[in-house]
């Protein structure tokens, strides 16, 4: 049985965003691994902390390296790996919905949980809106956080637990399959990152200035 760690928790927040459980082939044969795919800034993440947390504490190795795409790759094969995070309710293949895992609401790690999934799925940016006559288009001093992706169970779990941490949300919104949770009070906003203490994205990225 797997010790559910505060760094475990997270990694599987980032699994759940940006990772894919997967096996395929003939039974008796069959190739079974994780793989995640992410941004190439994210390398460094994966680096120090994704990767020797996920191979120290499932005890597997697996290769990380920059795509040709310029994404940040992470793969392990791992038939025993695929197992333990079936078994603590990740879904294996393609996901249509999932939920937080029970082993990490028992071991009170559900915050270091979507830490990870923000940093997989989350963004903060400057509040913006088209453009009118004599009205900026972005609001310099007005913040945003998103968590954005098609799970609409976890994405309503989410916002439940952050409600419950008193980090007030906007109502769960969908569009074309994707649900997208905000957080839009600057109070909560400061609270949000005071209480999740994301690694990155805590700031606005640049490029959406």
């Amino acid at each position: 049985m797997i010790v559910i760690s505060e760094d475990i928790a997270e990694t599987l927040g980032v699994l759940l965003g940006d990772g894919c459980v997967f096996q395929y082939g003939p039974p008796g044969d069959q190739i079974s691994g994780i793989t995640f795919t992410a941004h190439e800034s994210e390398f460094s993440y994966y680096r120090d902390f994704v990767k020797p947390t996920i191979e120290d504490g499932f005890n597997v190795h697996g290769r990380l390296f920059l795509g040709g795409d310029h994404t940040t790759r992470y793969r392990i094969y791992s038939k025993r790996l695929v197992t333990l995070l079936v078994g603590l309710g990740i879904p294996c293949g393609k996901r249509v919905d999932a939920s937080i895992p029970e082993a990490v609401r028992r071991s009170r790690t559900v915050v270091p949980f979507i830490r990870g999934l923000y940093h997989a799925e989350g963004s903060i940016y400057r509040r913006y809106s088209k453009l009118y006559r004599g009205h900026a288009r972005v609001y310099s001093n007005l913040l945003v956080i998103q968590i954005r992706m098609k799970l609409k169970t976890l994405m309503t779990q989410v916002g439940q637990e952050l409600r419950k941490l008193g980090i007030l949300t906007n109502r769960l919104t969908e569009k074309e399959g994707v649900y997208t949770l905000r957080v839009t009070s600057q109070d909560m906003i400061e609270k949000f990152l005071e209480i999740i203490q994301p690694r990155f994205k805590s700031t606005p990225h640049p490029t959406r200035l």
